[in-house]
């Protein structure tokens, strides 16, 4: 991966998630700082009162990158935890199932088992697309054998006064798509500020996080260009959006800009970490109290990291 960006590429990246505006001089620092002084989220051990919305956030299932002899038994493993996973979430009956992208390990299976799982989950689903999903750079008929299966690449839906944006974060590097990209541009502003607009709070879901560890981090495969995060972030907080979900990094991380919570949960195919396989259930009350709970699929046997 480049350390710097040219001009021209980091024009293309702010305009790919919808941020030209910040090259108008609109200062979104400012609007952020003034946003975050609302109510921000408070994590809590329990909800003293009944949740006003239930997410399962769910990583990486990446069908066929689990530990195993032959990709053929990692394959076979990760779907069967892939389908354990179902069954928790039907028994929980979350208002979304959120799948923060990489569904498989290989974008050409996409659509070997897929099909029939999203059969059996009883709830909404929301995806947001995968690395491994639409590799980058971003190109069409990836993202048709990526849409013939889920519908669309990028998807919002209004649940109990929330909207949830989930979006392609493949398109935070340079693609010569410049149709499909430019309708995402289109469609993420419109989301955000639209919600704001209605005074709904919203939920930004993407495969990978801006950041890993702080937001002043070295450019690298998990995270966004340096160049584009804060003003990126500063554009959600401004915004409304009150809670951040990824995937990506196959490890366990809780992190905030500005009171923003960004989470990344455990994954069904392969933990960096060594925790157990599973997912996480996002339960928010009208006070903005959270809990994020960790709902185990299976233990794994390699032990979490000490």
């Amino acid at each position: 991966m480049k350390e710097r960006f040219t001009r021209r590429e980091f024009l293309t990246t702010l305009e790919a998630i919808g941020l030209t505006a910040a090259l108008d001089g609109f200062n979104w620092s400012k609007a952020a700082e003034d946003s975050a002084a609302a109510l921000r989220p408070k994590k809590v051990d329990a909800l003293e009162n009944e949740p006003v919305i239930t997410i399962a956030h769910c990583c990486d299932p990446q069908l066929g990158f689990g530990e195993a002899a032959t990709p053929e038994e990692a394959y076979a493993a990760d779907l069967a935890r892939l389908k354990k996973e179902v069954e928790l979430l039907n028994e929980l009956k979350p208002d979304l199932v959120l799948y923060a992208g990489d569904m498989t390990n290989n974008w050409k299976e996409v659509a070997k088992d897929w099909p029939e799982v999203l059969k059996t989950i009883e709830a909404p689903v929301l995806v947001a697309p995968g690395n491994h999903d639409i590799p980058d750079p971003v190109k069409a008929p990836v993202v048709k054998t990526f849409t013939d299966v889920f519908g669309k690449e990028y998807d919002s839906v209004v649940l109990n006064g929330w909207k949830i944006v989930a979006f392609n974060s493949q398109y935070v590097r340079p693609t010569e798509e410049r149709a499909l990209y430019d309708a995402q541009v289109e469609w993420f502003r419109s989301e955000l500020e639209s919600a704001k607009a209605a005074g709904l709070r919203s939920i930004v879901a993407s495969h990978v996080p801006p950041f890993v560890k702080s937001l002043d981090e070295k450019d690298e495969y998990f995270n966004f260009p340096a160049t584009l995060r804060q003003t990126f972030l500063d554009y959600l907080v401004a915004n409304d959006a009150t809670f951040y979900l990824a995937g990506h990094t196959h490890t366990t991380l809780e992190r905030d800009y500005l009171g923003t919570p960004i989470l990344n949960g455990e994954t069904t195919s392969r933990n960096f970490d060594r925790r157990d396989f599973g997912f996480r259930l996002l339960k928010i009350d009208e006070k903005l109290n959270y809990t994020w709970d960790f709902i185990e699929v299976q233990k794994n046997p390699a032990g979490a990291a000490k």
